[in-house]
């Protein structure tokens, strides 16, 4: 049976999950520098061969020397030549290297943060929640300095402190960043991994 909270919320989950794929969405890295290259080089082709058709049709041609070299070894070139083969395996990898670069989102630079709101989309840039974090490890008591690199899914913290004594501490610097992180709300969830280093005051 589904109660009037239920009922009440079920549009609430439904938004907060479309608001959630509207950053991701936002926020994935593109990868325009494959299509740059594959649209630099169908450039740099199409031009050529317009400037061939332009020469021809001028009556002046351009290299004749090599065009017709070239024409005479695509005549005579055969599938079982193994020049012929490399090239086509060479051609066929460039692209599926290509493929797969811009299939794959690169790494990005901001973390989509849960707004609830599809209309509503923030990120907070690495610089800003490595710092964030940092001060947040950095506010524990005995903690001396603190250093933080985030992957894709995982938070590394590093820590100094004077204290000889101290196994608490790497607990509550985890602590620490991890509550800082439940108060920002990121979109996926990291796992964080704490270090503490003695240093002498």
């Amino acid at each position: 049976m589904t109660t009037v909270e239920d009922a009440l919320s079920g549009p609430d989950r439904s938004a907060a999950r479309r608001a959630s794929r509207v950053a991701v969405h936002t926020f994935r890295p593109r990868r325009s520098w494959p299509a740059l290259i594959v649209g630099a080089l169908v450039l740099g082709i199409a031009a050529l061969a317009a400037v061939e058709v332009a020469a021809a049709l001028a009556g002046a041609p351009m290299s004749p020397a090599v065009t017709s070299a070239a024409g005479a070894y695509t005549a005579e070139a055969r599938w079982s030549d193994p020049v012929v083969r490399i090239a086509s395996a060479v051609a066929a990898g460039i692209g599926l290297v290509l493929i797969a670069l811009a299939l794959v989102p690169g790494r990005g630079r901001f973390t989509a943060l849960r707004t609830g709101d599809p209309e509503l989309v923030v990120g907070l840039s690495r610089s800003g929640l490595k710092r964030t974090l940092a001060a947040a490890a950095h506010d524990v008591g005995g903690v001396r300095g603190a250093h933080v690199s985030v992957g894709r899914r995982r938070i590394r913290v590093r820590v100094r402190t004077d204290l000889r004594e101290a196994p608490e501490l790497r607990g509550e610097v985890a602590a620490a960043v991890r509550q800082r992180l439940t108060e920002l709300e990121p979109v996926y969830g990291f796992t964080v991994t704490t270090r503490v280093r003695y240093t002498k005051a």
